[in-house]
């Protein structure tokens, strides 16, 4: 990983951690219904990796509450991530289904999901 990285994510990452987001107002009906659907929904994550940051900040931005992982702190995350999905990378969106789990890798693919899933509402 590059310097330059490296700092953005440090820089991100303390971000992160001193300025809340301000998430979307809806109704309690709504975002209980938007709960019980992000539950479903496991973001794994590295706090020095700034799409991960990113990422993480707009579910947090749309209300969603997934289960986040961060893969640097629990070992079993990582394996879980890398026998579930097959690659160690993150940000990585694991969905699960009545009949199978969809893993997103690419972050502007997860935004792009989580966009037009749960924008509209």
């Amino acid at each position: 990983m590059n310097l330059t990285r490296q700092l953005k994510g440090k820089t991100l990452d303390l971000v992160d951690r001193f300025l809340p987001v301000k998430p979307i107002v809806r109704s309690a009906d709504e975002q209980c219904v938007l709960d019980r659907e992000s539950r479903r929904m496991h973001l794994y994550f590295c706090r020095s990796c700034p799409s991960s940051i990113a990422v993480k900040r707009y579910c947090e931005r749309l209300g969603l509450r997934v289960v986040e992982k961060d893969v640097e702190r629990v070992n079993a995350y990582r394996n879980e991530l890398l026998n579930g999905g097959g690659e160690p990378r993150v940000p990585c969106l694991r969905i699960d289904g009545n009949e199978c789990n969809d893993w997103l890798y690419n972050p502007d693919t997860i935004l792009k999901y989580l966009q037009q899933r749960f924008s509209s509402q």
